[in-house]
């Protein structure tokens, strides 16, 4: 059983009760937030959406809280202490990961694309472009495939969906704003990347084109390849074309195709660049 026990450092502390001890822990309501939390985002991750957040209930979380930890929650001791009803427990769990859409899909391509960059010869125009040829095939496979196995790349599109099929403007209005708040941050983190590669191989985008609208670009159609992929991938892989050093044959992926399309209307050699 849980109660409100008393005030500490101006916070609330709750009397949580161990399933496993039947003893009473003292846990901060930010402590307790959290778990929960937790637990409703650990039970998306293994679900996954459905139509909505409908089984997201504080039953179902409670009941996942006490096995994975032993501690017992009830409603009674969160409606009104920490949220005021079920929705807004759920607006929270949705707001978080709308707001977090990760980097896990960058990481996993910038690794794939180490020893490439590495190797890269970019003594002339013509060797430059095409080691971003290349670029495009490598880093394209990989990051389809790391948003394919991102375990938090499904939740986080199906809140988007969410959001754009709903027709309760005003209750969807928080998960709107962490939705913008997490497309601003991982949307500027991938124009930082493709900023520094452009510098690299000493490349620049055409006027009047921006830098934003090739990062925006190239994310759409990746997120796009990647949901299509599921339902089509003998379309969206193993597309051999001759792009070898001497013309061999290589794989490629729709979106490695689409990314160096990309590249080709939106960049151009920067004249002021040097080897360095």
């Amino acid at each position: 059983m849980l109660r409100v026990a008393m005030l500490e450092r101006g916070e609330r502390t709750l009397m949580v009760s161990a399933a496993s001890t039947g003893r009473a822990t003292r846990r901060s309501r930010g402590e307790l937030r959290a778990l929960i939390i937790g637990a409703g985002n650990q039970l998306i991750l293994e679900e996954g959406l459905g139509t909505g957040a409908e089984n997201l209930t504080f039953k179902r979380v409670f009941d996942r809280l006490a096995d994975s930890t032993g501690i017992r929650v009830t409603n009674a001791s969160v409606i009104g202490r920490i949220w005021d009803n079920q929705r807004d427990f759920q607006t929270e769990v949705l707001s978080i990961i709308a707001h977090s859409p990760g980097s896990a899909d960058m990481d996993k391509t910038l690794e794939a694309l180490g020893p490439l960059l590495e190797h890269a010869d970019r003594s002339t125009v013509d060797s430059r472009w095409h080691a971003v040829q290349q670029v495009c095939r490598v880093g394209g496979a990989a990051n389809v495939d790391a948003l394919i196995h991102t375990r938090s790349w499904p939740p986080w599109f199906g809140v988007w969906a969410l959001v754009m099929a709903g027709s309760d403007t005003e209750g969807n209005r928080p998960i709107e704003e962490a939705l913008r708040r997490g497309y601003e941050e991982v949307t500027n983190q991938w124009g930082e990347a493709y900023g520094s590669m452009l510098t690299f191989f000493g490349l620049r985008v055409r006027s009047p084109m921006t830098l934003r609208q090739l990062t925006v670009a190239a994310g759409a159609l990746a997120e796009g390849c990647a949901l299509r992929d599921r339902v089509d991938p003998e379309s969206m892989r193993r597309i051999l074309r001759p792009t070898g050093p001497d013309g061999e044959t290589e794989e490629w992926t729709l979106f490695g195709i689409g990314l160096e399309s990309l590249t080709v209307l939106f960049l151009e050699a920067d004249p002021a660049w040097e080897l360095v």
